[in-house]
């Protein structure tokens, strides 16, 4: 990328110092505008690497996090599990009370089952 001096500027130099002098200054000035540019543009690429993650960086933060979330993955199926053998107790419990109710309130269920074990002929 090449700097270049506005017009205005080199006529202004040329009318103070002279056409040679002028042009001097001016290829000075397009030296230094250029090793400025390359310095900076060394300095910020060398900025963006110190900021910028590696692919080996990227990939270890990924394992970690992956790590992480499989943890608590396993945690959260296992308190699940728990929660669920927990219900299928309690619904047993219900379904046994259930059943009991309906043989102790319905007559005829307490007369089905004296047939069945064969005290009632």
């Amino acid at each position: 990328m090449a700097a270049t001096i506005p017009i205005k500027i080199y006529e202004i130099l040329e009318a103070k110092l002279g056409k040679e002098d002028a042009k001097e200054v001016i290829n000075a000035l397009e030296e230094v505008t250029k090793s400025l540019a390359k310095e900076s543009k060394f300095e910020i690429k060398d900025e963006l690497k110190d900021e910028l993650l590696t692919k080996g960086e990227f990939h270890a933060e990924l394992k970690a996090q992956r790590a992480e979330f499989l943890g608590e993955l396993n945690a959260t199926r296992s308190e699940f599990h728990c929660e669920l053998k927990a219900l299928r107790a309690e619904f047993r419990m219900y379904f046994i009370i259930l059943v009991c109710l309906i043989i102790l309130l319905n007559p005829r269920a307490i007369d089905l089952i004296a047939k069945f074990l064969g005290v009632i002929k």
